[in-house]
């Protein structure tokens, strides 16, 4: 298994929250560093601190392998918008973590501004009013133009991306949503514009969104620190502790610009 990460990868990890034992669960706590350990006490519910110490456990488990230190040897900190970021030792690794009430996933990069997203699309919610208020002018008429039945995929096609989007950023949702927007061109490349304000480079960005037709929908940001002619995306699922193999499921990324 090869995990060389170069300027032009991207590592995509997942791991799956049903299939790990309760014993595991358990060793996981072991992993976290005190600020860790004093969050995920604040949960409400056992099943929701269960899962924070996944994400800790597949986060200090994945990047451990990169900087080649124990798990517990990692120490993050936190950007002023909230981004965490490793601290020590001394690395040029990125990365950034989604989940859902199922899956959680990693993704591992040499670049800084790197995000990803992951959404469950079986919401109650009515999806078009949610689209007039955070998509831009843009998006939202394009989400119009569609027929009832396919309104739901491209809802989630775009909210996953502009999810990435913002957390590759490190800016959070005070970016405003509906101030950069996406659009699909006929070679199947995801194009970004944006507001002058918000002083980006559309050109520089790479886009990856998932191809699944069931009920998730994952997609990925990259901005390189210089123009690349392409990514290489690799996926690998875990269950932290137990196994790892290269991944080739639903949820592999198949677009991008």
């Amino acid at each position: 298994m090869n995990l060389n990460l170069s300027e032009n990868d991207i590592h995509i990890w997942l791991t799956r929250k049903s299939l790990i034992p309760a014993a595991l669960v358990r060793d996981y706590y072991g992993l976290m560093d005190e600020l860790q350990r004093a969050r995920n006490l604040r949960f409400s519910r056992q099943d929701l601190r269960d899962s924070d110490a996944i994400t800790r456990a597949l986060q200090r488990t994945v990047l451990s392998k990169y900087a080649d230190i124990s798990p517990s040897e990692l120490v993050f900190s936190k950007a002023a918008a909230g981004k965490p970021y490793i601290s020590a030792p001394n690395t040029n690794l990125s990365f950034n973590l989604s989940h859902t009430s199922e899956w959680i996933v990693c993704a591992v990069a040499r670049h800084p501004f790197i995000g990803i997203d992951i959404e469950h699309c079986e919401r109650k919610a009515a999806l078009v009013p949610l689209a007039e208020r955070f998509f831009s002018h843009q998006e939202y008429q394009d989400l119009l133009r569609l027929a009832a039945v396919k309104q739901k995929n491209r809802f989630f096609d775009y909210w996953t991306l502009k999810e990435a989007y913002i957390k590759a950023r490190g800016e959070g949702i005070s970016l405003g949503l509906n101030r950069f927007g996406f659009e699909f061109a006929s070679n199947d490349k995801i194009g970004l514009y944006c507001d002058r304000e918000l002083q980006d480079t559309p050109q520089l960005w790479h886009f990856g969104l998932s191809s699944s037709q069931g009920d998730h929908r994952m997609a990925l940001a990259l901005k390189p620190r210089s123009l690349l002619s392409g990514i290489n995306i690799q996926y690998f699922f875990t269950i932290p502790h137990s196994r790892i193999e290269v991944y080739d499921g639903p949820l592999r990324l198949c677009r991008r610009s």
